[in-house]
Order: structure tokens, then sequence, then C-alpha cells
């Protein structure tokens, strides 16, 4: 059976009328666009929370649209892909971080923008169950690799609305040139943060385990343009990010994001 039809196990979902009438346009291309809304920490490490949001961009065949995908999946281009197997291009752009922004960054460096590029591959060794891996070169913001991987079981309830629903583990790792970008301490930076109010000692970070968590989302089609989803992940941070000082005064290593998404898909009328 192949990933396009991988949503999950049950046969009904072959004849899901919302997505039946896209797939039945088979190898005609679509541009599909909107964005996710989310509660987000305002930093990496934070435990205050703000709204963010992501922007949805995907083009791809109209019988590609039932395939899964996940809200942390990150833009991607497969160049090899044999309906059970996936591998190919990854990107992602992390954002900025303002010490002026908030009390518990006063004294660090700013840091700027990051993008991150590498290559992904995911298997469904079972109808419901996909494995996906990303392993990316950060450069601008900081310099390193970070690596994620993600375990999803996968369930279409045509009895619940025909909704999709999809939850299953996380793990992230990262070398010290992102986790000591994001939670170090250099002496200069720990002596500005005392003078300003905010007394964190020098502290340099290693790579490793950066987070474990869980996630889950549960997805439906409305139209065969419409789709929306709502979702939800929890991370838990590893050893030096977690043991930063940055952490450990002014943030929490529990971290938490959740949200809505909501896209429309054209098609082109053309293949």
């Amino acid at each position: 059976m192949s990933a396009t039809a991988a949503l999950a196990a049950d046969p009904a979902y072959q004849t899901d009328p919302a997505y039946a009438k896209a797939e039945a346009r088979d190898r005609e291309w679509t541009l599909t666009v909107g964005g996710y809304v989310m509660a987000q920490p305002t930093w990496t490490g934070s435990d205050d929370y703000e709204f963010g949001f992501k922007p949805i961009i995907s083009i791809t065949r109209a019988d590609r649209l039932s395939r899964f995908t996940s809200f942390n999946d990150n833009p991607s281009i497969a160049l090899w892909d044999t309906g059970v197997f996936e591998a190919g291009i990854v990107g992602k752009l992390d954002m900025s971080r303002d010490s002026g922004s908030a009390h518990a960054l006063w004294g660090l460096n700013d840091i700027d923008y990051a993008f991150e590029v590498g290559g992904y591959a995911q298997w469904f060794p079972a109808d419901w169950l996909r494995l996906r891996g990303e392993l990316r070169y950060g450069f601008g913001g900081f310099d390193g690799v970070v690596a994620d991987i993600a375990l999803d079981a996968i369930h279409f309830s045509p009895e619940l609305w025909g909704a999709t629903f999809s939850a299953g583990p996380r793990m992230t790792l990262a070398s010290s040139g992102y986790i000591d970008t994001y939670y170090g301490i250099s002496p200069l930076e720990s002596v500005r943060a005392t003078a300003l109010g905010n007394p964190l000692l020098p502290y340099q970070a290693g790579g490793g385990i950066y987070s474990v968590g869980f996630g889950g989302q549960v997805m439906k089609r409305f139209t065969e343009n419409i789709t929306g989803s709502v979702f939800a992940e929890y991370k838990y941070l590893m050893d030096d990010a977690a043991d930063s000082p940055l952490v450990v005064q002014n943030g929490d290593r529990n971290q938490f994001q959740a949200g809505v998404s909501l896209s429309y898909t054209f098609f082109l009328g053309f293949e």
C-alpha cells in the first residue's frame, strides 16, 4: 500500500468523499497555502508564552494530498519516493532572539535568524505508522547540526467526522554549536546580565540529546480545498540545555506548544 493511502489502515479512508474527489484528479499539480497559529514559548527554554504564526506552503500532485503530514514536519522536497519510503531535502527557519524582549534575557547577546538545510527520510512500516527523521545543518544565528526523530501512529476515523488522529514520541539531538548558542552564557554576558539585574553565571553547553517529548494532532479535510487541524506538543529539555542557568533560573525545562491550522488547496489545472 503506498504512502499516499497510508493515512490509516481503515479501508473506509479510501472512499472518504473529501479526499476521493480531489485525488480523482490524479497527477494534477496543486498549491496549498495557509498557516498555523499557536501558543509557544517566547524564547527556547522560556516559561512565558506568546502567540506565533507558521506559514503553510506546499506544492504537490493531487494524488499526494491525502498523504499524512505532521505539524512539526519542516518544508521538504522528495527526491526519492517509493510510496512506502521517501527521502529528500528539508529546510527550516529559526526566528531571531532579542535580548531586550524579556527580562530573563537581559545582558545576553542577540541571536540572528538561522537557516537550517539538510536531508530527511520517512518510512511507513505499516499503514498506520510513520517514522520520520531530519538531519539539518544550521548557519546564520548558529553554526551546528540538529536532528529530529518522530514516530506517529495514525488512525482515520469515518465514525468521528472523518477526522485523522495521530500521536507519538519525539526526540531532538543537537551539536554544541546549537545548544551553546541558545543556552550558553559567556563570561562577558554574565557580567553584563548581572549588572542589569539578571544574575547569570557563565555556562558553556555541549551537544547531545536536546529534548524528548510527545506530540499529537487531529486533522480534518472539510472539502477538497479546505483542511484544518488542532495540534499540541510537549518537550522536556535534556542534559546541557536543561542545566543552563538561563533555564534553571529564568525558564522551564517543560516546553509546550499548541494551536490550530487552516489551509486552502488550489488545483492548478495541469500535470
